[in-house]
C-alpha cells in the first residue's frame, strides 16, 4: 500500500508502534498524550491514528469524539493496555473507533490493521472479536433455549387442552344416558296419572332438574367440540324475533318477580343456527334477570342495524365488572364467571360459550356496565338478506310488536280424552331406548287393566 501519514500515540518510554510504521515507509508523527493527538490531528489531518490506551489526556471515548469532530475521514485504531483503566471494546466501537487491537499485537497485525481501516473496514484482534461475540453467542443460545421451552410449553398446553376437551366429552356422554332415563321416567310416570299432588310436584321438580342438567351436559359437549375445532353449526333460515320470544318466555317463567320488557319488530329473517342463537339469548337474558332486584326491569331488544342483526339485553342490577367480563371471555371455567352464571353451578360456561357461538356465526358479543347502573350485554351477527323470502313464507302473522304472546295452557283440551298410551322419548343409546319402551308398554297395560276394572 502507498505510504500514509499517521499519528501514533504511545507511552513516552515506548516507541515500538512508531517504529513498526516508520519501517514500513509511512510518515509518522509521534505523540505521548491525548492532547497532542488532538493537536496533530487538527494540523496534519492524518489518514489514520493509532492510540495506545492509558496515556495521559482525555479518556478514550472523549478522545474519539474530539477526533471525529475534527474529521470523520480520520481512521482511529485503539490498542488495549492491561495497565490502563479497563474500557470495553464495545464502548470504544460505540464511541467511533475503527478498530480495536489487543496489547500483544505483533508488527504484522499492526500493518494489516492499517491496511484494513484505510480500506474502510473495521479491524479487531481475534481475542477482542471473541470478547465481543461472546454475549451474542450467549444471547443466541438463550434464544434457542427459550424457543425450545416455548415450543414445549405450547405443546403441553395443546395436549392439556385436548385432554380437557376429551375429558369433558367423555363425562358428558356418560351423563347424558342416565339423565335421559331420569327425564323419560319422570315424563312417563307423570303422564300415567293417579299420582298425588305431592308426588306430581316432586316429578315436576325432577324433570326440571333433569332438564337443567341435560342443558349443562349439552353445553359441556359443545364446549369440548369448539375447543377441538370439531363443532359445526346447523345453519338454516330462521326468524330472530321468534328466537328472542321463545328464549324470553322460557326465562320469564323462572323469574316472575322481574319485569321483562321485550321490544321487537314483526320479523327479522336471518340464516343462523336457531338452537344456538336461542341458547345464547336465553343465557344473557337469564344473567340480566338473575342479578336484577325484585321489581326491576330487564329490557330485551332486537333490530336490524347497519352493522347487522343486533340483540341487546339491558338490566338494572349492580353492573358487571370489566375485569370479570374479560376473565369470562378469555377462558371457560374462569373464577370471574361464577358470579355471572351461578345457575351453572360455578362451571363458568355462560358468557364464554355464548361468545364462542356468536363468533362461529361471524359475529361479536360484548358486555359492559352502564353509566346509570346495570349492565348491557349484546351481540351482532351478519345479516342474511337471502333468508328473507324463506322466512316470510314460514313465519305466522305477528300481532302488535310490543305485545307479548299469551302463555299456552297445556292442560286445555277435552277433559274426557284418555291419557296417551305412548309417549315419544328420545334416547342416545339403543338399549336405553328399549328400556323406556318396555316401561311404557308395562305402564300402558297396567292403565288398561285399571280402566276395565
Amino acid at each position: 500500500m502507498c505510504p500514509s501519514t499517521l499519528v501514533v500515540c504511545e507511552r513516552p518510554e515506548e516507541s515500538a508502534l512508531s517504529t513498526v510504521f516508520a519501517e514500513a515507509g509511512h510518515t509518522v508523527e509521534r505523540a505521548t498524550d491525548g492532547f497532542r493527538v488532538i493537536e496533530l490531528a487538527e494540523r496534519s489531518k492524518p489518514e489514520a491514528i493509532f492510540v495506545q490506551l492509558g496515556v495521559d489526556g482525555p479518556a478514550a471515548p472523549e478522545l474519539l469524539r474530539r477526533v471525529r469532530g475534527i474529521s470523520s475521514q480520520i481512521r482511529v485504531v485503539c490498542i488495549l493496555d492491561p495497565r490502563s483503566v479497563a474500557v470495553s471494546p464495545a464502548d470504544l466501537l460505540r464511541a467511533g473507533a475503527d478498530g480495536v487491537l489487543s496489547s500483544n499485537s505483533d508488527s504484522e497485525a499492526l500493518r494489516s490493521a492499517l491496511d484494513g481501516v484505510l480500506a474502510g473496514g473495521c479491524v479487531l484482534s481475534p481475542g477482542v472479536a471473541r470478547e465481543l461475540l461472546e454475549p451474542f453467542a450467549q444471547a443466541a443460545h438463550r434464544e434457542r433455549e427459550w424457543a425450545r421451552s416455548l415450543a414445549d410449553s405450547a405443546r403441553q398446553a395443546e395436549e392439556l387442552a385436548s385432554t380437557k376437551a376429551e375429558f369433558l366429552s367423555n363425562v358428558s356422554h356418560e351423563l347424558r344416558t342416565p339423565l335421559t332415563i331420569i327425564k323419560g321416567v319422570s315424563q312417563v310416570v307423570g303422564k300415567f296419572g293417579g299420582a298425588s299432588d305431592e308426588l306430581a310436584g316432586m316429578l315436576a321438580n325432577l324433570e326440571e332438574a333433569a332438564t337443567k342438567l341435560t342443558r349443562m351436559v349439552e353445553n359441556l359437549l359443545t364446549l369440548a367440540e369448539v375447543e377441538r375445532g370439531e363443532f359445526q353449526l346447523n345453519v338454516d333460515a330462521c326468524d330472530v324475533v321468534t328466537l328472542v320470544r321463545e328464549a324470553t318466555e322460557d326465562t320469564a317463567a323462572r323469574y316472575p318477580k322481574v319485569n321483562l320488557d321485550v321490544r321487537l319488530p314483526v320479523s327479522i329473517p336471518a340464516r343462523a343456527d336457531a338452537d344456538r342463537i336461542r341458547e345464547v339469548i336465553r343465557q344473557i337474558v337469564d344473567n340480566g334477570c338473575r342479578y336484577s332486584e325484585d321489581g326491576g326491569t330487564v329490557t330485551v331488544q332486537a333490530k336490524r342495524a347497519v352493522e347487522g342483526i343486533v340483540v341487546s339485553v339491558n338490566d338494572q342490577g349492580k353492573g358487571v365488572d370489566r375485569r370479570v367480563v374479560a376473565a369470562a371471555f378469555g377462558e371457560a371455567f374462569s373464577p370471574g364467571e361464577k358470579v355471572l352464571t351461578k345457575e351453572r353451578a360455578g362451571l363458568g360456561l355462560g358468557l364464554n360459550l355464548a361468545r364462542s357461538l356468536i363468533a362461529l356465526h361471524g359475529g361479536i358479543l360484548s358486555a359492559e356496565p352502564l353509566p346509570g347502573g346495570g349492565s348491557k350485554v349484546s351481540f351482532v351477527i351478519p345479516p342474511e338478506p337471502q333468508a328473507q323470502a324463506a322466512v316470510a313464507r314460514q313465519a305466522p302473522q305477528q300481532p302488535d310488536v310490543q305485545q307479548e304472546p299469551e302463555p299456552v295452557d297445556a292442560s286445555e283440551g277435552d277433559a274426557d280424552e284418555p291419557p296417551p298410551r305412548e309417549i315419544a322419548i328420545e334416547a342416545e343409546e339403543g338399549d336405553t331406548l328399549q328400556q323406556l319402551r318396555d316401561l311404557q308398554r308395562r305402564l300402558a297395560q297396567i292403565e288398561e287393566r285399571a280402566q276395565h276394572s
